[in-house]
């Protein structure tokens, strides 16, 4: 996930913490409700007539249009709160024109470290929820809102120059090690900066100066917020490197004074509950979780109604009672399962000429083309805790869900004629110019050389004398040197 670069452009605070800190000041203004809900909002422009006038396989490419739509809701307005608050507040304790900040700068490369009276002011807050449920979404919406890359050159009238990385997201390595999320850093932090051989500059003997490396770069870039996705993955660090990494990421909060945002499924609160400690720091700016949605919730029902507003087919479909059930009983909430049902069923009915929605097709492309998450939905539906706490292990591998959403041709008689037709067609065109004439010309005759060759290498062969046939066929050379660069015919 990378985000855009500017140059600063400062605006005075009303807020006296805020004030006369270059690093708040070059951020985007606070919003409203109405502001972020506006500017979080996605809905591309639904079919035109134009469009529904297009040939099938054109009008196919519009379905996916779905995939960008983002509908806001109440928990995209409090996570925008919350990350606003998060990054401004951590930006108060590190002050670039403070000269604790720049003690504290020094000192981390010093052997005083950490012993230089600096007091951090980054809170930390988790960010909860089933796969598929909108995290990564909405997050993607609020992040871009910020500029991820902030040139400074100037500030009041004085050279000021640095480079604000106002956040940072990457995932944690799928084993959970400490080394492969040190280079996972290095790599972001690159992007960020458009330097993409930035990582290969550190290359660290051990994990401990890894770890001193990332803390600098950390405080130099004046990171305002990491975000750290897939934590659950922590759970399959081998031995102490659970802890490790926890720990580090504490640190980071404690004694660097950089915001962090834990990210996962609901299976990373376990992470978190075995050490008191833990449990209150990796939660102290609160806990956000994004839940299913319910049948009867208003938000659902917004969703749902928005979604359905985008109907290629050259039928349009009403949002019946019936689809409306069915729509939920095959997605039991989760917003990415029904915009892959939505987009999986146009596709179907345009491609099979139907050309209008039922709830018939919902099932039908529910059973077979999302079939691999019938154990997820069942897990879900049961409503059975101890179940639905195995929801994410029976989703499916993000290569299957992949293979789901790959594009699938429905057959249909009128395809499957014209197949028949062009068949019939090939032996019947005409060559259209002379050059074309002459090409069919040679090529027949040259399968017919290729047929009689064939037929006269089966009658050699089958003869008494193979070598003096082939001889008197004038398939042996007399002459041992005739295709030599020296000679010459006499």
């Amino acid at each position: 996930m990378n985000g855009v670069q500017i140059f600063a452009c400062y605006t005075k605070q009303p807020i006296p913490e805020y004030a006369g800190n270059p690093l708040i000041e070059a951020l985007p203004p606070i919003l409203s409700d109405e502001a972020a809900m506006g500017l979080i909002a996605n809905f591309p422009y639904e079919a035109t007539p134009e469009e529904l006038a297009l040939e099938r396989s054109t009008r196919i490419h519009c379905i996916d249009r779905l995939r960008s739509v983002i509908q806001p809701m109440l928990i995209h307005l409090e996570l925008e709160s919350l990350i606003s608050l998060l990054i401004r507040r951590g930006y108060v304790g590190r002050n670039p024109t403070s000269p604790a900040t720049v003690r504290h700068l020094h000192s981390l490369s010093g052997a005083q470290r950490y012993h230089d009276g600096f007091k951090s002011t980054a809170e930390t807050f988790s960010l909860v929820g089933l796969s598929g449920i909108g995290k990564s979404t909405a997050l993607w919406a609020i992040l871009s809102l910020y500029p991820q890359t902030i040139r400074h050159e100037r500030y009041e009238g004085k050279q000021f120059v640095h480079t604000q990385i106002t956040w940072l997201k990457l995932d944690c390595p799928r084993d959970g090690s400490l080394a492969g999320f040190c280079q996972e850093f290095f790599i972001a932090v690159g992007k960020a900066l458009g330097d993409e051989d930035y990582h290969q500059r550190f290359r660290a003997r051990n994990i401990n100066d890894s770890l001193q490396l990332m803390a600098q770069v950390a405080s130099t870039f004046f990171i305002g917020a990491l975000l750290i996705d897939e934590i659950q993955n922590l759970h399959f660090a081998k031995t102490g490197g659970k802890d490790s990494m926890l720990n580090f990421f504490l640190h980071l909060v404690n004694n660097i004074g950089i915001p962090v945002v834990f990210i996962g499924t609901n299976s990373m609160v376990s992470l978190f509950s075995g050490v008191l400690r833990n449990a209150r720091r990796c939660c102290d700016a609160g806990i956000i979780e994004f839940k299913r949605f319910e049948k009867e919730d208003d938000e659902w029902k917004m969703l749902v109604e928005n979604l359905w507003s985008y109907q290629w087919c050259q039928q349009r479909a009403d949002l019946t009672d019936d689809i409306y059930d069915t729509l939920y009983d095959h997605t039991q909430g989760v917003t990415d399962f029904l915009v892959k049902l939505l987009v999986l069923t146009q596709r179907y009915v345009i491609q099979s000429g139907s050309e209008c929605i039922t709830a018939a097709d919902i099932r039908r492309v529910s059973d077979s083309k999302m079939q691999i998450l019938k154990p997820a939905l069942s897990a879900l539906r049961s409503r059975d805790p101890k179940r639905m706490s195995q929801f994410e292990d029976l989703l499916p591998i993000d290569e299957q869900l992949a293979d789901m959403m790959a594009f699938d041709f429905v057959p249909r008689p009128d395809r499957l004629a014209l197949l028949r037709s062009v068949k019939k067609q090939r032996p019947s065109i005409p060559p259209s110019t002379p050059d074309a004439a002459k090409s069919v010309t040679k090529t027949n005759t040259l399968a017919a050389a290729v047929v009689t060759e064939t037929s006269m290498a089966r009658t050699i062969s089958s003869s008494e004398d193979p070598l003096r046939a082939m001889q008197n066929a004038g398939w042996l050379n007399q002459d041992l040197f005739e295709f030599s660069p020296l000679y010459r015919k006499g």
